[in-house]
């Protein structure tokens, strides 16, 4: 009986010490892989054209992550429909830790609101956010063909209607540049016609040579311009004035709290990615922000790195989605 009794307990101690290798067996494979990710090249995918300033983001953003991790990180240029192409290619990829999306508040807030066809993702369900980047603030121009040295006077020249109507250019559509205009005009009732184009870069082009005659783009994106005289800032688009342009008021001054027209820029995975690679990859994320490296190439001109957390992060996106909605309901009622 005490020959039983003892085998049974070595049995019950011998299944015990099983149980707890298992465990600590399962506990060490998930730090290994997690200090094994990655082991071979990542990459970002941009739903913008190559040379914009969202790819110039990613690709500073791409070489902090790449010196952190020690493995390559591509940027990958998917344009097309404001951004919904790339977007979906990483929606409906493999959510293996290898490929992520760098997005801005245009491709993934605006367009969901505003397309009008179905964008088929959705920026909340579809992505689990690594972190914002970088914050930009807009200016409106206009050109000097059409005679206004601030806003009070843009708004004489479009509402006189012995002169030709004014023009603005657009780069997609629910993005700043449509709506912060088409914002002004619905509350100063103005008559604008509205130029649609394919990026920044021919819109501001066009903006410069007069074929337009107001636009927005990023002080750095029309600095040069506006040193030569060829722009004229008449507002900033967001909740305080530039310090490049002191004179300059913001939209906020004139009453325009909601939406909030700043833009940010950050890293996104496909939901799915496993959290180990999430966490890892935000703390990354957020060091290569804080880095005086990083900040050098994008703080100044109406812009600067930003590191806000995953959770941050959500929480702007739907943030900005509820009053991106808000604000389309209140264009479609002014129309009626």
């Amino acid at each position: 009986m005490k020959k039983q009794e003892g085998r049974g307990f070595i049995r019950r101690m011998v299944s015990m010490w099983i149980g707890v290798a298992a465990v600590l067996g399962g506990v060490l494979l998930a730090q290994a892989e997690e200090t094994a990710w990655p082991t071979r090249s990542i990459t970002f995918v941009v739903p913008w054209p190559a040379g914009g300033e969202v790819d110039t983001y990613a690709r500073a953003l791409a070489h902090g992550v790449s010196t952190q991790l020690g493995q390559p990180v591509i940027v990958e240029n998917k344009p097309g429909a404001t951004g919904a192409i790339g977007i979906r290619h990483v929606a409906r990829g493999k959510a293996d830790g290898y490929t992520f999306l760098f997005a801005n508040t245009t491709a993934l807030v605006g367009n969901v609101v505003s397309s009008p066809e179905p964008v088929n993702f959705d920026p909340v369900k579809d992505f689990t956010p690594i972190g914002l980047a970088v914050e930009s603030i807009y200016v409106l121009w206009a050109h000097p063909s059409i005679g206004v040295k601030t806003f009070d006077e843009l708004l004489a020249r479009a509402r006189d209607t012995s002169k030709p109507q004014l023009a603005f250019g657009i780069t997609g559509t629910g993005g700043l540049s449509e709506l912060s205009v088409e914002q002004l005009a619905r509350h100063y009732q103005l008559d604008l016609i509205k130029v649609p184009y394919k990026g920044a870069a021919p819109q501001v082009a066009d903006l410069i040579a007069g074929h337009t005659q107001i636009g927005t783009a990023n002080l750095g994106v029309a600095l040069g311009a506006y040193k030569e005289g060829r722009l004229v800032p008449l507002l900033t688009i967001g909740k305080e004035r530039l310090p490049e342009l002191p004179n300059v008021p913001s939209s906020r001054e004139l009453g325009f709290t909601e939406p909030d027209f700043t833009l940010w820029d950050g890293l996104f995975a496909p939901a799915g990615t496993p959290p180990e690679i999430v966490a890892k990859l935000t703390r990354v994320v957020e060091e290569v922000t804080r880095g005086q490296s990083f900040r050098a190439i994008i703080d100044g001109n109406g812009r600067r790195a930003i590191s806000q957390s995953g959770k941050e992060a959500a929480k702007r996106v739907a943030d900005d989605l509820a009053a991106r909605y808000r604000f389309k309901a209140q264009l479609e009622a002014g129309k009626k």
